[in-house]
């Protein structure tokens, strides 16, 4: 089983933390925080109201370079320094400049294992570059997705080519009829964040769409 705790989210789910613009979780099995939100300030709070540790963190993985998504990065190295950051080829001077205050950035270029059970698949897209995770469950993957500006059908096929994408979280921003389509194999789907037409994919996988926001859990 896979634990995954949403940190940071616009969306509202628990009840003490705070809903601000942007999207990070933890992957607790793997000691990884993944993406750091808008606001150190912010983040670092809902990770104490929640009981996480930034010292305990191992590994940080941001998926692109956009200030929901890296505004909280200086926070949380500043609070754990000793953690491995992974980003790509598409990040500016000023976001690798301030990483290489506290500790030097790996570079993804494509499908990477980063530790037992989970990959990055490396950048995908043109404009808009952007790495998500994949995490092994049994049977297969559960993706989680910054904002999925390669699109998500892209994500899960690419991620598809190593295995089954048995679930899919995170935010999927512009959401296509391709999109939805390529969600139909996941058992288990949280859109949440910059997702458009959350409700169509709850109306069309009602087994398997479970609302996400801060705080929220997935176990899968």
């Amino acid at each position: 089983m896979v634990t995954i705790t949403e940190i940071y989210n616009n969306i509202p789910c628990r009840e003490g933390l705070t809903a601000d613009w942007g999207f990070s979780c933890l992957i607790e099995e793997a000691s990884l925080l993944f993406d750091a939100g808008a606001e150190g300030d912010v983040l670092l709070s809902n990770m104490e109201a929640l009981g996480i540790d930034p010292a305990g963190i191992r590994r940080l993985v941001i998926s692109h370079d956009h200030w929901d998504h890296n505004g909280g990065l200086e926070a949380v190295l500043a609070a754990n320094p000793a953690m491995e950051v992974y980003i790509h080829d598409a990040f500016t001077e000023e976001t690798l400049s301030l990483i290489r205050k506290y500790t030097e950035p790996r570079i993804v270029t494509g499908w990477t294992e980063i530790g037992d059970g989970v990959a990055v698949t490396g950048p995908l897209g043109t404009d808009i570059r952007e790495q998500s995770l994949a995490i092994t469950v049994p049977g297969g993957y559960v993706i989680v997705t910054g904002c999925a500006h390669p699109h998500i059908g892209r994500i899960v096929g690419r991620a598809s080519e190593a295995g089954p994408v048995l679930g899919v979280i995170g935010g999927f921003h512009t959401v296509s009829d391709e999109d939805i389509d390529a969600l139909a194999g996941a058992a288990y789907l949280s859109a949440s964040h910059c997702t458009d037409r959350i409700a169509e994919i709850a109306e069309r996988y009602p087994d398997s769409f479970r609302p996400g926001g801060a705080g929220k859990v997935h176990r899968i």
